[in-house]
């Protein structure tokens, strides 16, 4: 087929292959200022076959369908993650970010058919009660930040802008706008406090750039439970020569005023805690309306034995007044270390990964913007045949109600069913979405046996007719 998978990152000193013509990203298509503001990014010409722009380690895709770009026409396109902290928005009270702020555009770009931008949040949906939104952004370069709210989950109709998805983890916006997006939530009862997951990740000094240091100064971070802020706090911390002391862990963090306590207990020998140090409070406004991306606090221990070369202690967390809202992380550094890649954290887990590397020009901060081609994938597994087949079986309404409805209902994309009632072709849109919601290697079987119990045994023999390899 002839669609693309994208994916980027920006490590240091990156290098790389130059662009294949009309394939891929070319220089300008991330704007000079969103480039000087994000961390990652993705850029590409994308022509009437679609394609997929990825962010893989922040999490967050642009899946531009086939079809939505006019034929003949080609759209410089791109997504990133801003993470200035002037990009957040400022919410009301009782408001909270669930989501990075990503990026995507141009607001020029036009399109025959939705496309759809994917990223996580960190509501808890299994715990209380959300009211959430989706909140954009048009500003762009130097404007100011300007941030309207575009829906509240729950109330649509049919003039919304987006359709949202809202599964477990992550978020998808179908939509043919292209602008800055967040997600944002509230508690939807008094009763049943809203609970979001935050995610905290502890770092300490490099025993390579501080060999046998006479303070130990260690990091904790609260950050929002998402790949692109965990991420964030990563690259930083590879810049200042900070690693992390242990796997970044979920803490649930729950509405209603309690703060965030944080302990460091059970100091080793050869340190000590300086006094009255060794207990912190983070407030719960600080916390639920943040306005920073890389929030945290730092306990510093004392040497008092300089023949000990490693350093142990606990750090507990915990919300003030809960007994289940609570993490605990056991440290120990070894303050000798040979071998300098076990010590530092990279600036991205892709930095290691081999790829084909295609060089965006563009006038970011990062040394480079790197953009990896996979030539043996594709990001759409149904030709265009197939889906007008599939189109055709599916979209015409039946008195069993096996039709599109029911695909969507299985799917679970039929929270806002008149979204898709108001398409020319239902099952096309859904499709659209089923593309990029699904995209392990067993969703094309697990498809095939919605079908399957569907009744619609038409639908299910063409994908066996045509993608038997698949199967």
């Amino acid at each position: 087929m002839a669609c693309n998978e994208l994916s980027c990152w920006c490590p240091a000193g990156s290098r790389g292959e130059s662009p294949s013509p009309g394939l891929g990203p070319g220089p300008g298509a991330v704007p000079g200022p969103v480039a000087d503001e994000c961390a990652a990014a993705a850029a590409a010409s994308v022509g009437p076959a679609g394609a997929r722009l990825c962010l893989p380690e922040a999490g967050v895709a642009l899946t531009v369908p086939e079809g939505a770009v006019a034929r003949g026409q080609r759209e410089q396109l791109f997504v990133a993650v801003l993470r200035d902290d002037a990009h957040r928005p400022k919410l009301p009270d009782g408001h909270t970010q669930l989501s990075p702020v990503v990026a995507c555009g141009p607001r020029s770009a036009a399109f025959k058919k939705p496309v759809i931008l994917n990223f996580h949040h960190c509501a808890s949906l299994k715990h209380g009660r959300w009211s959430v939104s989706v909140w954009s952004c048009d500003s762009h370069g130097d404007e100011p930040s300007t941030w309207q709210k575009v829906v509240t989950l729950g109330e649509e109709t049919i003039n919304t802008p987006v359709f949202t998805q809202l599964d477990h983890s992550q978020v998808f916006l179908v939509s043919d706008q292209l602008a800055r997006y967040v997600i944002v939530g509230e508690s939807a009862s008094a009763t049943s406090k809203a609970v979001k997951a935050l995610r905290l990740a502890v770092f300490g000094p490099s025993p390579l750039l501080h060999p046998q240091p006479v303070e130990y100064s260690v990091r904790v971070y609260t950050l929002e439970d998402t790949l692109a802020a965990l991420e964030g706090v990563v690259q930083m911390e590879s810049q200042l020569g900070g690693y992390l002391l242990d796997k970044p862990k979920t803490m649930l963090f729950q509405d209603g005023g309690a703060s965030l306590c944080l302990s460091m207990e059970d100091i080793g020998p050869g340190w000590q805690s300086k006094p009255q140090a060794d207990y912190q409070e983070i407030p719960f406004q600080h916390i639920w309306s943040s306005t920073h991306n890389h929030l945290h606090c730092s306990f510093t221990l004392e040497r008092t034995d300089r023949h000990i070369h490693s350093v142990a202690f606990r750090i507990l967390a915990s919300q003030k007044g809960s007994q289940t809202h609570r993490q605990m992380f056991r440290i120990h550094a070894d303050l000798r270390v040979a071998s300098p890649s076990s010590t530092l954290v990279p600036s991205s887990p892709a930095a290691t990964r081999p790829a084909r590397a295609l060089t965006v020009t563009t006038s970011s901060g990062c040394s480079s913007m790197v953009t990896t081609l996979d030539p043996n994938s594709s990001p759409f597994r149904f030709h265009r045949t197939l889906r007008k087949q599939l189109c055709q079986c599916l979209d015409p309404p039946n008195a069993r109600g096996n039709d599109w409805r029911m695909l969507a209902q299985r799917l679970n994309v039929d929270r806002y069913i008149n979204y898709f009632a108001t398409k020319a072709s239902p099952t096309d849109h859904i499709l659209d979405l089923w593309e990029a919601r699904h995209r392990d290697p067993t969703s094309v079987t697990d498809l095939l046996n919605i079908l399957r119990v569907m009744g619609r045994s038409d639908a299910a023999c063409l994908l066996e007719k045509e993608l038997g390899p698949w199967l």
